[in-house]
């Protein structure tokens, strides 16, 4: 049977949606099964947890309610005495009058007054006192025994979250659509293919860190998923007030006065500032159509209608015919499909090669690019941006930007066993979900799948064993603070260099771009209404770059030592055993590779010893 997908939206909805619900749950019951842990037992276990959060609520209401009564009891209290000396202080005084009351009636109303206030001090002594002691008592015994109880919970299901790792995620990709190949890690290789037969940038920009990959391949055709922190130089206002006083003259009814008057100066200043943002997006390298440029931008509004879509379409229309005129003016070439929605809503006016653009956007391409843009329901809608330069596609889609692609086991830890399950379901559902209607915009295209690349011969060594995706990505796992300056007060961007390739492992030098900060002040000459001219001050922040180099060993691992490094107790050996290279910081794993920081480099002699720890 094809692995093809013929119809991306109609096939997740109707195929790949229900199955890899079905793939996901039966991994986890083989998870389950494989851990033995007790399901009836911990099930147990939790349902007591719950009991005892339960009975945890209700005590901490009634210790509330009895502090807010022990509170307005003592309010009563002290009101109460308040009252009483002010009516002693006036027996006292012996002032009597029609108006007034007797000595004798204040003298017994402050008695009265302060007989009750005693008695709400007795009652909050005597009665409440004891009350809210009990009370946090069994408080605080129902706490240790839900905590302990929380213990043996993750006592229970340990064995099962020790099973997790980043790679089963890729794995059920692969599993429910065979078209799609998953990378176990981005290595030189394939970004070997990417660069030199299809024109990838073998670096990124400096203000550029990747902070996720993910490689792979469909039919042959490589693409990377990639998430990265961008930092872009902009600038930042800063504005300050002076508040000053003047007088001035003023004639009322023919006669000159003095008047003082108030006013606030306003001032602002534009200062350069750094922004940091995430940016997710797909790479697609195929060789269909290898002259074509375009882009496009999402045309939609979420509440589009079929009215709105009329009109802007209309509206489109004229604008292809005037490009159409335009373009014949001046030798250029743009003619517009026949299918004017498609035109209208893929946008794609600055292509370069109406041949190719015709040969690529089929009307089965056109169908099913219209179907993904026109959503509601199945996927995203029109949220994405589509870039061809020749042979690399780069699809952005919004949905992507904020989703977590990296599969990280501590998703879904957790004490109870029907929790982890849902954690586990869900997020593999939801990454199927986005990752598939990101690279949707790709597989509707039916030229690139039925293209298969020509052959390439791979350099027989490398520099390296992976790719500066992955060197980036990894060190990117760290704690900001083991790469950042001491005086950097932003984020910071982590840019690799090779500098070892040992057997399994690179080592890499690790520069990490920041910026300290000094607070300025800038005083600017601003008017006041009497035309004097005052100094009004605006404080900014001036960022100084900064920069730090380290060093850090990646290494390579296989499917047995990724395993073992999900177990708490192995990794510490792991740790004690790198303490020399690196005291202050744990060693991270990714998927498919463990780092560490290193002074320089990492001795053969030591890699040796690391993997007859993992034998």
């Amino acid at each position: 049977m094809s692995k093809l997908i013929f119809d991306p939206l109609e096939e997740y909805r109707d195929k790949f949606k229900g199955l890899h619900d079905q793939n996901v749950n039966r991994f986890f019951d083989e998870l389950v099964q494989k851990s033995g842990i007790n399901i009836p037992e911990n099930d147990l276990t939790v349902k007591e947890i719950d009991n005892l959060n339960i009975k945890i609520d209700n005590e901490e209401k009634v210790l509330r309610r009895a502090r807010r009564i022990r509170g307005f009891l003592l309010f009563l209290f002290i009101a109460a005495l308040i009252v009483f000396i002010l009516f002693i202080v006036a027996a006292v005084q012996g002032e009597e009058s029609s108006l007034t009351m007797s000595v004798g009636a204040r003298v017994g109303i402050a008695i009265g007054v302060i007989v009750f206030g005693i008695a709400m001090l007795i009652i909050v002594i005597k009665v409440l006192r004891p009350r809210i002691k009990d009370s946090q008592a069994r408080l605080s015994d129902l706490i240790s025994k839900r905590d302990e109880k929380i213990r043996l919970a993750w006592a229970q299901v340990n064995p099962l979250n020790e099973l997790f790792d980043a790679n089963m995620t890729p794995m059920l990709v692969e599993k429910t659509i065979p078209l799609l190949t998953m990378d176990p890690f981005f290595d030189s290789k394939r970004l070997d293919y990417l660069v030199r037969k299809y024109g990838l940038s073998d670096f990124t920009p400096d203000n550029e860190s990747a902070e996720f990959v993910q490689s792979g391949e469909i039919q042959g055709n490589p693409f990377i998923l990639a998430r990265t922190l961008v930092m872009n130089m902009g600038t930042k206002t800063y504005t300050g007030t002076l508040t000053v006083s003047y007088t001035v003259t003023v004639y009322v009814n023919g006669k000159a006065q003095r008047q003082t008057r108030t006013e606030t100066l306003r001032a602002s200043v534009n200062k350069p500032c750094p922004y940091y943002n995430n940016d997710t997006y797909i790479i697609y390298g195929n060789e269909a159509a290898p002259n074509l440029i375009f882009s496009r931008y999402p045309q939609l509004p979420l509440d589009w209608t079929e009215k709105s879509l009329r009109r802007f379409v209309e509206k489109e229309e004229k604008e292809m015919k005037k490009l159409s005129e335009k373009a014949l003016k001046q030798g250029k070439q743009f003619t517009p499909l026949g299918n004017t929605e498609f035109e209208a809503l893929f946008n794609a006016y600055d292509r370069n090669h109406e041949l190719e653009y015709r040969l690529l956007f089929t009307a089965l391409g056109q169908s099913e690019i219209l179907d993904l843009i026109k959503d509601k329901k199945v996927g995203f809608g029109d949220n994405f941006q589509f870039f061809k330069n020749k042979n690399l596609n780069l699809v952005r889609s919004k949905h992507s930007q904020a989703f977590d692609y990296s599969g990280n086991p501590r998703n879904y830890y957790h004490y109870d066993n029907k929790e982890i399950r849902k954690r586990f379901v869900d997020y593999n559902n939801n990454y199927l979900h986005r990752f598939y209607f990101n690279i949707a915009p790709v597989l509707a295209i039916p030229l690139y799948q039925q293209h298969k690349p020509h052959e390439f011969i791979y350099q027989t060594e490398y520099k390296s064993h992976l790719s500066f995706y992955e060197h980036e990505s990894t060190v990117n796992q760290f704690p900001s603070s083991a790469f950042a300056h001491p005086d950097s007060h932003t984020q910071n961007i982590l840019k690799t260099k090779v500098v070892q390739k040992g057997k399994d492992f690179d080592t890499v030098s690790v520069t990490s771009y920041g910026f300290t900060t000094v607070e300025r002040v800038d005083y600017v000459p601003k008017m006041a209404g009497n035309g004097t001219i005052h100094n009004v001050p605006v404080h900014w922040t001036e960022y100084i770059p900064v920069e730090k180099e380290s060093h850090a060993t990646i290494k390579v691992l296989d499917e047995e030592s990724v395993k073992k490094t999900q177990n708490e107790s192995f990794f510490d050996k792991i740790g004690e055993y790198l303490s020399k290279y690196t005291p202050d910081q744990k060693p991270v794993t990714g998927r498919h590779v463990m780092a560490f920081l290193v002074a320089s480099k990492f001795a053969d002699d030591d890699n040796e010893g690391l993997d007859k720890l993992f034998k």
